[in-house]
């Protein structure tokens, strides 16, 4: 059963807005950021109420706001930079959650500690209604970052979705 539904006319960040440390864009412009406040789930909620929303308050302040909660090893995987990340966001399946109508968190898995190498992780499932095209489900896996500046935030360590993960174990 969902925990919560969020769809473009509901408000972004329901009660919780006072957790919402919020940061400046190069334009001078607002937007959310990591903050070791937030927790996994709610850092996810950020994520996709922000791509739902992608062209608010700007041309693609929703997947500047992904990039921002993003980890560096996340960050590297897609080439480093925001033109980059907004690049490979051009992927079909990433696509679909840009300007979704809709989207539900189904799941949060639980905190598994953190160990001498990494923070602590979480998972939260996610189905979302695309623009167009048929419904998806992403699993985000969330990684509480161990150093500065970022450090106790949770950033995206990795976003799939559900129906390719079996590939990633072949």
């Amino acid at each position: 059963m969902p925990l919560f539904s969020h769809s473009p006319q509901q408000p972004r960040y329901g009660d919780d807005s006072e957790l919402f440390e919020m940061g400046y864009s190069g334009e001078g412009i607002c937007l959310p950021q990591p903050s070791p406040d937030l927790s996994a789930e709610q850092s996810v909620q950020i994520c996709m109420d922000s791509l739902a929303k992608n062209e608010e308050p700007k041309a693609n302040a929703g997947l500047e706001v992904c990039f921002s909660f993003s980890s560096d090893r996340c960050r590297a995987a897609l080439g480093g930079s925001l033109e980059n990340f907004i690049n490979f966001a051009s992927n079909p399946i990433f696509a679909s959650m840009v300007n979704a109508k809709e989207w539900t968190k189904v799941n949060v898995g639980p905190v598994i500690s953190g160990s001498q190498t990494r923070g602590a992780m979480q998972t939260v499932l996610v189905d979302l209604k695309p623009e167009s095209g048929r419904d998806r489900r992403f699993l985000w896996t969330m990684q509480q970052e161990r150093r500065p500046p970022r450090q106790g935030c949770w950033l995206v360590h990795e976003c799939i979705f559900v129906e390719n993960a079996f590939a990633l174990t072949e």
